[in-house]
């Protein structure tokens, strides 16, 4: 661990340490892919977290490559001009900045470029369900053109070094690939020469030092291995300084694209070891590497020579100073859910984190005047809300009715494929205990204890209760809400269980309940089993649930009674009626715990916040946490 936060040479390039930020889609552009105040914020939060080489957001050297409405350019006239505002803010830092530069090919979006997607052949993007049209000989001409004006143009914005991006299933990769280079030409016959001419016409225009971005194609074979041996060769010919080695493919493999948590570690970890045993060059690896145990154990390994982080750094971007300093229980984790920095990114609202709502946000001002402020529940509302308090200089206490801090968000980790959730949660804890915030436990807040403590401002973030519908005859079976199946472990006797929703707790709790070997049908009043999930974790979800024979799906259905005789279900088809359940799992939804009513007559200042004002995921409690914090 020593060695990655010593000082390091690459490629001529002085760095402060070998921990490097990975290239991040933010969605803070315009547009036309200028830079924002949003984007400054961000960089520079990274840069003075002591990153040592942060290598920007990918952009596309031509417009029709591009991939997000707000992704930046390079290839426009003011480009340098807009680009350099972000290297200015990471040398103030001290680190160094390195452009991404890449065409999404099969990867691009219409929507975005007006245009179809192109690729080597005519060819599909499964995940984002478009059509790609062959490359003609003069666009491939135009776009290595591209690639050489950009490095012009990367120099002319202050950057310190170029990353071509030569896998993820975009351009590079998709010409040493089988099933979307299917051409007669030259550049079929040679599947490595569109890569030969990019990397040329890279050199030629800069002096820069080059990184080239590698992935093993999956499944893992003999064919695809070979090519990539061949491109670790070529980038050795053509005086790359490193290789930088992730994981996952844009339109065929997204989940390892995006390094879900649920995702097992060995094949990367085998990939990474098939890249270092291929090449001489320095080995950059990415995916998964914020934990200091595992980055350890792969540096002395020999795996790699540095590490690059992006989501990691997102939920963290003083990560780097925390590990040069070996503060390793300070740093909150990524928990890898992807539910602010892919869904936001995703629907343009631009990149955030659950555990983390100051992304892209101007540092803290102190409060003009201190209050005294009583925050109600230590969810992640309410957790989020007294630490932005608290450092504003306001006088804080927080009050838990139970024993345990961090609501609903405790059950998290404690589904299938979310056991990575329990590294930014216990972040988020160390971090209120660091600064020290006075946190009242088993403390329930009624008038009597508020006119004892006497704020000036309370929050109420009480979060949620079951939402229990009116069913007839569900009172008279066995039944037990989420919350309770969750937050306090409780199980009822019985192998045949009703989950009652289908959205996201109810999915994985059908999942947890069928790993302990229960028969499981779950009955859900929409078409679609969890809409309210992110796409990535949603898409393993189904596919799982799917391959379960514990697990019966109903959609479209309702339950209209329960009796002695079963239970009464109404969809499509008309009625139905289901053998009896041992136990009913209530997964309907929550509702907002209210305030008391008597409560406004004793404080004037009244937040609601959280699931206490509108029942939705971590990622927003956090951020309105931090909104009505920033308001006080």
């Amino acid at each position: 661990m020593e060695e990655l936060v010593k000082q390091w040479s690459l490629g001529g390039l002085s760095l402060r340490n070998r921990i490097f930020m990975a290239p991040v889609k933010t969605a803070f552009g315009t547009p036309d892919g200028r830079v924002t105040e949003r984007h400054l914020h961000f960089y520079r939060a990274v840069a003075g977290g002591g990153a040592a080489l942060v290598i920007l957001e990918p952009v596309s050297v031509t417009g029709e490559g591009r991939e997000h409405p707000k992704q930046l350019t390079i290839h426009n006239d003011y480009s340098a001009k807009e680009l350099s505002k972000i290297t200015a803010v990471l040398h103030e830092s001290g680190a160094k900045a390195c452009l991404n530069l890449n065409h999404a090919g099969r990867a691009a979006n219409p929507k975005v470029t007006g245009l179809p997607p192109l690729a080597p052949s005519a060819c599909s993007c499964a995940a984002k369900g478009t059509e790609a049209r062959e490359l003609a000989p003069e666009k491939i001409t135009a776009i290595v053109e591209a690639f050489g004006d950009a490095a012009r143009k990367a120099e002319e914005a202050g950057f310190d070094a170029i990353e071509i991006q030569a896998g993820h299933g975009y351009l590079l990769q998709q010409f040493m690939m089988a099933e979307t280079n299917q051409r007669k030409d030259a550049y079929g016959k040679d599947p490595l020469r569109f890569a030969r001419e990019v990397l040329g016409a890279v050199r030629e225009a800069s002096t820069l030092p080059v990184l080239v971005r590698v992935t093993r194609p999956l499944p893992f074979n003999p064919g695809a291995d070979e090519k990539l041996r061949q491109l670790l060769k070529l980038a050795e010919e053509a005086g790359v300084a490193a290789v930088h080695a992730g994981m996952g493919d844009a339109c065929a493999a997204p989940p390892w694209y995006y390094h879900h948590g649920s995702l097992p570690e060995r094949p990367q970890e085998e990939a990474l070891r098939f890249v270092r045993e291929n090449t001489k060059l320095p080995v950059i690896a990415a995916g998964r590497m914020g934990g200091h145990e595992r980055a350890k154990r792969l540096f002395d390994e020999g795996l790699m020579d540095a590490i690059a982080l992006g989501r990691p750094l997102v939920a963290d971007p003083a990560l780097p100073a925390k590990w040069q300093q070996k503060a390793y229980d300070d740093v909150v984790e990524c928990g890898s859910c992807l539910q602010g920095c892919l869904y936001n990114v995703a629907n343009g609202k631009g990149i955030s984190c659950i555990v983390n709502p100051t992304v892209g946000k101007p540092p803290m001002t102190p409060a003009e005047k201190k209050k005294r402020v009583l925050v109600v529940g230590a969810g992640p509302a309410g957790l989020s809300c007294a630490i932005t308090l608290w450092k504003r200089g306001h006088g804080v206490i927080v009050a838990e009715a139970s024993k345990e801090m961090g609501g609903t968000f405790r059950a998290a980790p404690l589904s299938f494929g979310k056991e990575a959730m329990q590294k930014p949660l216990r972040g988020l804890l160390r971090l209120v205990e660091r600064e020290e915030i006075p946190i009242m436990r088993n403390q329930p807040v009624d008038e009597a204890f508020l006119k004892k403590i006497n704020p000036e401002v309370l929050v109420w973030a009480a979060g949620s209760t079951q939402n229990v519908p009116p069913i007839p005859g569900l009172d008279k079976v066995p039944t037990l809400a989420s919350l309770e199946f969750y937050l306090e472990g409780k199980r009822l006797a019985g192998k045949r269980v009703l989950v009652l929703g289908g959205g996201m707790v109810g999915i994985e709790a059908a999942e947890t309940l069928a790993q302990d070997g229960h028969e499981v049908t779950i009955v859900e009043m929409l078409p679609e089993l969890a809409n309210n999930m992110e796409m990535v974790s949603r898409n393993l979800a189904l596919k799982r649930i799917k391959e379960n024979r514990s697990i019966k799906v109903l959609l479209n259905a309702t339950i209209t009674s329960f009796d002695d005789g079963g239970v009464v279900v109404k969809n499509d088809n008309g009625e139905q009626r289901l053998p009896p359940f041992d136990w009913v799992l209530i997964a309907a939804g929550l509702k907002p715990k209210p305030l008391p009513e008597g409560f406004r007559e004793i404080v004037k200042d009244i937040r609601v916040i959280g699931d206490a004002n509108a029942v939705r995921d971590v990622e927003s409690a956090a951020r309105e946490g931090y909104e009505t914090g920033l308001s006080v």
